[in-house]
């Protein structure tokens, strides 16, 4: 996932950044210290049948590149599975759930297919996938406890994990310099404390985009789970963000713009890929970047520019990211051969190679660091334990759009938070009825 300004990366979260592991994401504790973890048995018995399996550009835009490099991974699955027939598709990213919700329909859909996080729920709760906590059992203990929570359902497995992207902090070092700021804010208060630094040198503390084409993923909702909050009730059937901790994490966004803390016109207008006050040096902290964006910051702004940190924190240290992975849909004639594949595909040397498709995190923290070498990509590996994903509900994508408006009503100073958060609820509690 690649955010090379903020514009680029709210399209990209959708996508990319949900793949792109180096989030280019989507959450302090090491990766390495729980040992190596032997590789499960990979179905002991006989199994037979046909998978087709839809996945979409994984190691660059060239959908024959990829496919070459899933041909190879085939081959190695059939050679050990000679009675199973797998067939790969690389198809496109673009409306990518919509032609699989339509192929679903049609009875023409995947057996098996790569899918985000976001979209688990609206398959699983459709009744389209396989429940997979018996492929998991062998070894669920290898995967990172966020990455299977995050691939589940009403507490069933419905994704067998293969990746992880992650958004933390990234400051620009020579803004700091310029500014006089030593110390490098990890907390809301001293995030606001330095603010008059770097606005009494003409510069911003940080970007807040709040464009209404930005997802929340990026701005609301991780200041909201830092505060302790959450955007709807544990059963999902009630908004929950019009709270004490939705209202802490808001206020933190109008001070950030009352204070001249970020640039205005960033609340209203995404800018373009090369004009955000990041990537043009004005800002001097971003609050959620992923790897990606720092690597094409620093080749923009130099090299070493950036220092890349934990999350930002209040009463939680988290962030955004997502976790990506494979599902078997109910529709598949051959069941056990799907599973056998998925298995394959998620155990620990085949995930290393798909990882390296396109230099994404490992969900398996018997894998070690992938990238200690890698000054960029190894700072954020570290944080993954740490990625807080999105809103586990069919009806995420219209919740950030309804409540979206609301929010940015109350940083431009047209309604007080308090009347922002609750005309939202409204508006949400309507979208969650009508989803029953």
């Amino acid at each position: 996932m690649q955010q090379r300004s903020s514009k680029a990366f709210s399209t990209a979260v959708s996508r990319r950044s949900v793949l792109r592991g180096a989030l280019a994401g989507a959450i302090t504790v090491p990766l390495i210290g729980r040992g190596a973890f032997a590789a499960p048995a990979i179905q002991t018995g006989k199994v037979a049948g046909n998978v087709t399996m839809w996945v979409y550009p994984l190691a660059g835009a060239d959908l024959n590149e990829n496919k070459k490099k899933w041909d190879a991974v085939v081959s190695d699955f059939q050679g050990k599975n000679p009675d199973v027939k797998v067939k790969v598709e690389v198809l496109p990213w673009t409306n990518r759930n919509e032609k699989l919700t339509t192929a679903i329909a049609a009875g023409a859909g995947p057996d098996v297919c790569y899918l985000n996080d976001d979209f688990i729920p609206q398959h699983a709760g459709d009744g389209n996938l396989v429940d997979l906590d018996d492929l998991l059992a062998a070894d669920k203990s290898d995967f990172l406890e966020n990455a299977v929570a995050n691939m589940s359902y009403d507490g069933k497995v419905y994704g067998a994990p293969i990746l992880m992207t992650i958004t933390t902090m990234a400051y620009n070092t020579k803004l700091f310099e310029k500014a006089g700021v030593k110390d490098y804010p990890a907390t809301w208060d001293e995030m606001l404390a330095a603010g008059p630094a770097f606005r009494d040198a003409g510069l911003y503390l940080t970007s807040y985009v709040g464009a209404l084409t930005q997802t929340l993923n990026l701005n609301y909702y991780p200041l909201l789970w830092q505060a302790g909050g959450k955007v709807l009730s544990d059963d999902g059937t009630k908004a929950a963000f019009n709270s004490p901790e939705g209202l802490d994490a808001l206020n933190f966004v109008v001070k950030l713009f009352d204070e001249k803390f970020v640039d205005k016109s960033e609340g209203v207008t995404a800018p373009e890929p090369d004009r955000g006050s990041l990537i043009t040096g004005k800002a001097a902290v971003s609050m959620t970047t992923d790897s990606a964006t720092v690597q094409q910051l620093e080749k923009t702004l130099g090299e070493g520019a950036f220092k890349v940190a934990g999350p930002l924190k209040n009463k939680v240290q988290t962030s955004y990211g997502t976790t990506a992975g494979f599902s078997v849909f109910k529709h598949a004639k051959d069941q056990d051969a799907a599973k056998a594949w998925v298995q394959y595909l998620t155990s620990p040397e085949t995930m290393k190679t798909i990882l390296g498709f396109g230099g994404y995190f490992s969900p398996r923290p018997s894998l070690g660091s992938l990238y200690a070498n890698d000054p960029i990509l190894g700072a954020f590996e570290q944080y993954l334990p740490m990625m807080h994903s999105g809103v586990k509900s069919k009806s995420a994508r219209q919740i950030i759009s309804s409540l979206a408006p609301h929010l940015q009503s109350a940083f431009l100073g047209k309604s007080s938070a308090e009347d922002a958060l609750k005309a939202g609820e409204k508006d949400v509690n309507q979208i969650l009825e009508r989803a029953k």
